[in-house]
């Protein structure tokens, strides 16, 4: 009978845990769907790409983490954006966004993934918050080049995925019953 109930039990605090990550998640998008959409003018023409908010929050809030997790998520994202602003200048100021076709952002792209991917002591979640950055900076580029400078689009995803990070810090610290701090995951 001890048996049924300690499994009873483990189920009920499993489900309350994934209840919470499910819920902070929410808080978070609702944060980035909140900025992006009623901001005044001079932030919200930086958050150009509210889609890698959305996965940034979602990568850094669902793993069921504590508010330190959250952090160390900002950390990787500041990680994934010094990399791919790096590259994407670079390239960009080579190739020139008017010479951008599909090809080129392709391979780009590929390039791209191949350089994140690289060194080995990299954080999964870096490499995955930089795969998604990529990707938006060259296809913005290709559909948006030559009416934006170089730097446009890399400084607006930069922004956008910053807006993310931030919301899941915010996410974590609001009670949904109570912060996620991890001194109450340990009592």
């Amino acid at each position: 009978m001890s048996g049924t109930t300690t499994i009873a039990k483990t189920r009920t605090e499993l489900f309350r845990t994934r209840l919470g990550s499910a819920l902070r998640t929410t808080l978070a998008c609702s944060i980035v769907g909140c900025t992006a959409l009623y901001s005044p003018q001079p932030i919200k023409g930086y958050i150009k790409f509210p889609s890698i908010s959305y996965v940034t929050t979602i990568l850094i809030v669902l793993s069921d983490g504590t508010l330190g997790d959250a952090v160390r998520g900002c950390w990787h994202v500041l990680l994934a954006t010094i990399q791919v602003m790096i590259f994407s200048l670079l390239s960009l100021q080579v190739i020139r966004p008017d010479n951008f076709g599909n090809c080129m952002a392709a391979l780009a792209v590929a390039t791209g993934a191949f350089v994140v991917a690289l060194p080995k002591s990299t954080h999964l979640l870096t490499k995955r918050i930089a795969y998604g950055q990529l990707v938006i900076v060259y296809v913005s580029t290709v559909i948006h080049g030559a009416q934006e400078g170089v730097a446009t689009h890399s400084i607006h995803v930069a922004c956008s995925t910053a807006l993310g990070a931030i919301a899941s810090v915010l996410a974590m610290l609001l009670p949904l019953p109570y912060p996620r701090f991890a001194y109450n995951e340990v009592t």
